[in-house]
């Protein structure tokens, strides 16, 4: 009878910690900038457009999820259990689909302002300082 082993792949350790944690980081610090300039644009310009991934705290809870992911899948590394192999399975699907979430968001994001923006925000003012 053949025995039942979890066989992981090394790399599963460093996929987690830089990967989807850093990413998770980097997004929230995203996340707090867009809001630092999405308040200041609103105050400086008197602008009133507000951006659809902060309407829908986007980099906030995404990046919880890709944290929550990563550490799924480093204590995959540590304590391998078919419980948790199945887990961190689910949890690498859910963020790769909350990734996708993300991209539609910012292209609808870019095709609405480019639509509807007829004064000049931060980042046209910005760019002409260039």
């Amino acid at each position: 009878m053949p025995r039942n082993r979890l066989w992981t792949r090394e790399e599963t350790r460093m996929l987690g910690a830089i990967q989807q944690v850093m990413t998770g980081i980097l997004l929230h610090c995203l996340g707090l900038l867009w809001m630092y300039l999405s308040l200041t644009q609103t105050t400086a310009f008197g602008a009133t457009y507000i951006p659809l991934a902060l309407l829908t705290a986007y980099p906030f809870w995404s990046s919880l999820l890709f944290i929550f992911t990563g550490a799924f899948t480093v204590s995959l590394e540590k304590i391998r259990s078919p419980f948790l192999v199945s887990y961190t399975l689910v949890a690498n699907i859910v963020s790769a689909c909350i990734s996708v979430i993300g991209l539609l968001l910012l292209s609808v994001e870019f095709i609405i302002y480019s639509k509807s923006s007829k004064n000049s925000l931060w980042p046209h003012v910005c760019t002409r300082f260039l």
